[in-house]
């Protein structure tokens, strides 16, 4: 599944929506849905947060092999102005964040409930943010019996 969204927060909860709805008609458990809900959800906020400028941003999802493949790229427009200093996606810290902080735990929640989180780019060429879920499925599901036949 591939989404091309606008860089708005009102995009943030449509890409989460449309990829749980693919996932549950597949049959992915509602655990598994809810973890990749909430770091796609995560990771588009800070898309749209701290990206530079552009029109749209991009949510790449792919199942295959077990897994779910999730990319949320930032890409740059290059007919806008040139990307500030420091504006793609923050590195994770390996400090904690204090409890009383609004700000800054968007991907240690990513990486707490996913796999494999992978930030890579930099502020002129934009910034990939990448996850992986393992996929548990519900009894008799399809995406189960897809998936199987793909081996």
């Amino acid at each position: 599944m591939v989404l091309f969204m606008p860089r708005d927060a009102a995009s943030v909860p449509v890409s989460r929506q449309v990829l749980d709805s693919c996932l549950e008609t597949l049959g992915v458990t509602l655990d598994t849905r809810t973890d990749i809900a909430l770091a796609l959800g995560e990771a588009c906020a800070n898309v749209v947060q701290h990206a530079g400028p552009g029109v749209e941003y991009e949510v790449l999802a792919t199942a295959k092999e077990g897994r779910c493949v999730i990319e949320v790229v930032s890409t740059v427009n290059r007919d806008e102005a040139p990307v500030p200093a420091g504006a793609s996606l923050p590195s994770p810290s390996s400090e904690p964040v204090p409890a009383t902080a609004e700000h800054g735990r968007g991907l240690k929640i990513i990486d707490a409930v996913t796999d494999n989180l992978q930030l890579t780019g930099d502020d002129r060429d934009g910034t990939t943010l990448r996850f992986e879920k393992a996929l548990s499925w519900v009894p008799g599901a399809a995406g189960e019996h897809l998936f199987s036949a793909q081996s």
